[in-house]
């Protein structure tokens, strides 16, 4: 597979260490060009629990920043506020329109009934049931013990509660999925993370995953003036530049980078204005090919190499 340029858009250097990936530099993709050539074939309500850690108990910080990313998802309850901010506004209908038919389309042709997903940091298994339907067998592994008791999967999902970082599955997968994770791990965590993803595919095998504040979007841009104003990390971001470059340093050759979410989301502002837009303003935005790099979130496609 190649880096489809139909936008022809090239991501400025943002920071030092942007600079430092500058060959990183790339064309976002849109989803119409997320083909990607292999087996097409397809495959409820129970779970599979293989318990192999113990986690720590601290407040919910959600995407806030944290001073330990491991531990930010394992306060009792967040599972169940997890899925609800999921469930309506800005993010529910991010969801539904944009990332979910984006997601199937991505996953559809990696699938098959013969092959196997790993859905890292699977939290409440929103991906892994995404893949359940696309794949003969999807384990979702996460520290998180609160996420995965609320994660409802269908039979072909087996749960697993560990730290891959720290802690191998044993057994190796045809796609890896990790998403709502990079931003806001620390840069060790990220390091250890894909180490541990790169270990788990097969010869091959393929990484989907996604950032969810593009630092070179409008907001993107807002969080990191204001993080420069304050003195501190109130908000992470994380470039698409940045992103494939400790990709390539970790193993994997990045194939395509998709840009979507175009609608800026206004804070907790206007959840219905936010449902109600979603849509017809990312048509627009396709429409007249605005720049990836506006684009609140970008999913990326690696390769293990």
């Amino acid at each position: 597979m190649r880096v489809n340029s139909k936008q022809g858009v090239k991501l400025a250097p943002l920071t030092n260490a942007d600079q430092m990936a500058q060959s990183a530099s790339y064309a976002f993709d849109t989803p119409s060009a997320a083909r990607i050539s292999r087996a097409r074939s397809q495959t409820g309500e129970s779970r599979i629990w293989q318990e192999q850690t113990s986690n720590q108990e601290v407040p919910a910080q959600g995407d806030r920043v944290s001073d330990n990313y491991r531990t930010s998802h394992c306060a009792p309850g967040y599972g169940a506020h997890y899925n609800k901010t999921h469930e309506s506004g800005y993010y529910g209908a991010l969801w539904e329109k944009i990332e979910k038919p984006l997601i199937l389309d991505v996953l559809r042709p990696l699938g098959g009934a013969g092959r196997n997903c790993l859905d890292f940091a699977c939290g409440t298994g929103r991906i892994a049931n995404v893949a359940a339907g696309l794949f003969g067998e999807v384990v979702g592994a996460d520290i998180s013990r609160p996420m995965l008791d609320c994660a409802q999967v269908p039979p072909n999902v087996r749960l697993r509660h560990i730290d891959m970082t720290r802690e191998p599955l044993g057994e190796t997968f045809d796609v890896v999925t990790a998403f709502r994770f990079f931003l806001n791990a620390e840069d060790q965590l990220k390091w250890d993370a894909l180490k541990a993803i790169n270990e788990h595919l097969k010869d091959g095998g393929r990484l989907v995953c996604n950032v969810h504040m593009n630092a070179t979007s409008p907001i993107g841009l807002v969080s990191r003036l204001l993080n420069r104003l304050s003195g501190r990390t109130i908000r992470h971001t994380l470039s698409a530049a940045k992103f494939k470059a400790l990709l390539t340093a970790s193993g994997f050759l990045v194939e395509e980078m998709i840009p979507y979410g175009y609608l800026p989301r206004p804070g907790n502002l206007l959840p219905g204005v936010c449902e109600a837009l979603m849509e017809p303003f990312e048509k627009a935005s396709r429409t007249l090919r605005a720049p990836g790099q506006l684009a609140q979130h970008f999913l990326v496609i690696a390769k293990k190499r």
